[in-house]
This record gives C-alpha cells, sequence and structure tokens, in this order.
C-alpha cells in the first residue's frame, strides 16, 4: 500500500503506519486533556459533563434525548440525571408535549455556570493545541478534519453522539461535515 500525494513521494507502509499511530494518539491525547479539563474545572466526569452542555445547550430535553445524546443506557442516565438534581445542577420541569410523563430537563444557575466552565475548559485545551499552527496551517487542518471527520461517525445517533460536548453556539451548521452525512 503506498499514498501518492502532490509534492510528495511515494509514502511508505512504514510511514503510512506512522501517521495513523499520530492520528490515533492525537486523539487519545485530546480526549484524556478534556476529560481533566472537565475535572479540574467543574469536578464532574466526562459522562455528567456531557450532559450539563446537551441539558444547557437544549434546554427542556427528555431524559430519553439526553440518552441517546450522552450514549448511556436508560437506567444510567435516570442516576446521571438523580445525582445532578441532587447537586442542585438540574431542575426536572413539567411534563413535556406528546408525553406528559416524560420531564423537561432544565440547568440551574449553578448548572449554567458549570455549562460556561465546561465550555471554557475544552476551549483552553483544543486552543493549546492550536496554538502551534500559523494560519495557512489552521486552514489545512480545517479542510482535512472536515474531510477525516464524516469517516469516523456513523450514520443515526452516533452523529449527535460525536457533538456531546460541543459548543454549538459556535458551530456553524451549514458547513458541519457530520449533518451532510444524511
Amino acid at each position: 500500500m503506498h499514498i501518492y500525494d502532490a509534492g510528495w513521494s511515494m509514502a511508505t507502509d512504514k510511514e503510512i503506519l506512522r501517521l495513523e499511530n499520530l492520528f490515533g494518539a492525537m486523539s487519545l491525547a485530546l480526549v484524556d486533556k478534556m476529560e481533566k479539563a472537565f475535572v479540574d474545572e467543574t469536578g464532574l466526569g466526562p459522562s455528567a459533563t456531557a450532559a450539563i452542555v446537551q441539558i444547557g445547550t437544549e434546554p427542556g430535553l427528555t431524559i430519553e434525548t439526553l440518552r441517546r445524546l450522552i450514549a448511556l443506557s436508560h437506567s444510567a442516565t435516570v442516576r446521571l440525571v438523580d445525582q445532578l438534581v441532587a447537586s442542585g445542577l438540574v431542575l426536572r420541569a413539567g411534563g413535556v408535549e406528546g408525553d406528559k410523563r416524560a420531564r423537561a430537563l432544565q440547568l440551574t444557575e449553578n448548572g449554567r455556570l458549570l455549562f460556561d466552565r465546561s465550555l471554557s475548559a475544552r476551549r483552553a485545551v483544543i486552543h493549546r493545541a492550536f496554538d502551534v499552527l500559523g494560519p495557512e496551517e489552521r486552514g489545512q487542518f480545517g479542510r482535512l478534519v472536515e474531510k477525516l471527520l464524516p469517516a469516523l461517525v456513523d450514520l443515526g445517533d452516533d452523529q449527535d453522539v460525536v457533538c456531546r460536548v460541543c459548543d454549538q453556539g459556535v458551530c456553524d451548521q451549514d458547513r458541519c461535515p457530520i449533518a451532510f452525512m444524511t
């Protein structure tokens, strides 16, 4: 197997495997740094942070919708929401249209503060990585990510799960490589 690239000679199998290793290591390093930043900044683990971010992004979510977005079982999501309610971060509001048994989830004022701190912690980790790139490199990297990301995401629930801690407020939906998968 060889890769041909404009301006480059043929890449060897070993070079390709090395690049794949680097990509995998970079991906894990980013996740590890984000999860540590979430714990350091909020005291919450990855699932709780994802729940706070999702509820903060879309107030009124039901437990079932939240479960799908953060990729937990129904019972694990109920336990997580119970913990967030007991911690004073989330409220269970009135029933939702179409199912009066389901409760709409909303952040409390303290939950909203953790939402903001979670997104700031995420941004700081990513900024640290991007800070080593110049403007042209960032543009090149952006184009590559827009091309690679759809190859890593499966149609269906996976499309939402991958964005579980994204800052939806800055995401340009007209250019979302995942949205165009459907």
